[in-house]
């Protein structure tokens, strides 16, 4: 018999998984396909969506491709990292001397020699690949693979949950994924409600602005887009909280950030990013502390700031919504160098500030100071 198999986090299913796989399906005629999601994949962080709604939003993705595929929980039941040649023996006890089809995208390729044990894959398996446009397999790779000749649509699960992320809606590039999506709230839909009903309306534009620019800055300077949106959608969550209810939080969850007493007595207003931290951890679970940090950190900054803290820091005065003189300059500017518009923005937070007449917190010259020196 032949037995295709394709296995992933479909964290979500999408039309380029469908495409794959009816491609597949179309040129290898195989007796049988057994989709299998994975638990926890070995590349990846652990998904943070159910396995149960991923193999739902597989079924949903793959439902209309005609052949004849089984819904393999194998992954599920073992309750841990699976390795696909652990997939291969599993398929070589249930069959009867089956030939086996690896079926995988381009970017998945170009990996396998470096998966655990992959003599035994290339031994034991035929690995299928698609060609994603955009994207092409590298030019000497040291195995022979079968590769389809369909042209498959130039779109990806991280790319959907980034859209998700800053649209606060699952779009169309979803597919049949969104409504599953959108029932369930995956992908922070749930923080996006929130936002809604804590924030001012021009609040939450900006939050959504925001991280519009914190990932563009993020994919310019090779740092995880979802990060750097998530900590922007993030960083004004204290600001559903008045002066007096910052205060209140600050003393109840004993939250004493550089210069505590100062801000308390002059600007407590600068405690909705440490504010905003705590949410972020307690409201929405998040333990990511390069997020947690850049929300703390995206207005006074800080000495020794991540690619993350300078993209949110920078991404808050330079987002699209604002409209003071400088802020097109400084956005352009970061889409050029990050580093010097972090320099650029802790000097324009600074004179500002002395513009309104307000009093500057000593952890505002830390930074600048450090920025200037690097």
């Amino acid at each position: 018999m032949k037995i295709l198999f394709y296995g992933g986090s479909f964290d979500p299913a999408h039309k380029g998984h469908a495409a794959l796989l009816a491609a597949a399906a179309r040129e290898i005629k195989p007796d049988a396909v057994h989709v299998i999601p994975a638990y926890h994949s070995p590349f990846k962080e652990r998904s943070n969506t159910p396995f149960t709604l991923r193999m739902e939003m597989a079924k949903n993705a793959f439902k209309n491709i005609p052949a004849r595929i089984i819904f393999d929980n194998f992954e599920y039941k073992r309750r841990k990292k699976t390795y696909a040649f652990e997939i291969i023996e599993y398929l070589q006890k249930i069959y009867d001397k089956p030939k086996l089809y690896m079926l995988v995208g381009t970017d998945a390729l170009n990996e396998i020699p470096s998966w655990k044990r992959p003599d035994f894959i290339f031994k034991n398996a035929t690995v299928v690949a698609g060609k994603r446009a955009g994207l092409a397999a590298k030019e000497k790779l040291a195995f022979k693979y079968r590769a389809l000749k369909a042209r498959l649509p130039k779109i990806s699960s991280s790319q959907i949950r980034l859209e998700i992320l800053v649209n606060g809606e699952a779009g169309k590039n979803a597919g049949p994924s969104a409504e599953i999506i959108n029932k369930y709230r995956l992908y922070f839909l749930n923080l996006h409600d929130w936002l809604k009903e804590n924030l001012k309306e021009n609040r939450y534009l900006h939050t959504r602005s925001v991280s519009a620019l914190a990932a563009q800055l993020a994919l310019i300077n090779d740092v995880y887009p979802e990060r750097a949106a998530l900590s922007a959608l993030l960083h004004d969550t204290g600001k559903s909280l008045t002066d007096k209810g910052l205060l209140a939080y600050a003393k109840k969850y004993k939250i004493k950030p550089p210069f505590y007493d100062l801000i308390r007595r002059h600007a407590p207003d600068l405690l909705h990013s440490y504010v905003s931290s705590h949410i972020a951890r307690t409201e929405f679970g998040i333990t990511d502390e390069l997020i947690l940090n850049a929300v703390e950190r995206h207005t006074l900054g800080s000495a020794g700031m991540t690619e993350y803290d300078k993209v949110l820091y920078v991404a808050d005065i330079a987002s699209k919504d604002r409209k003071y003189k400088g802020a097109f300059t400084l956005r352009d500017l970061a889409l050029k160098d990050l580093d010097r518009a972090a320099v650029i923005a802790a000097g324009m937070k600074i004179i500002f500030t002395i513009n309104e007449g307000k009093w500057l917190c000593p952890q505002g010259n830390i930074t600048w100071n450090h920025l200037l020196k690097k």
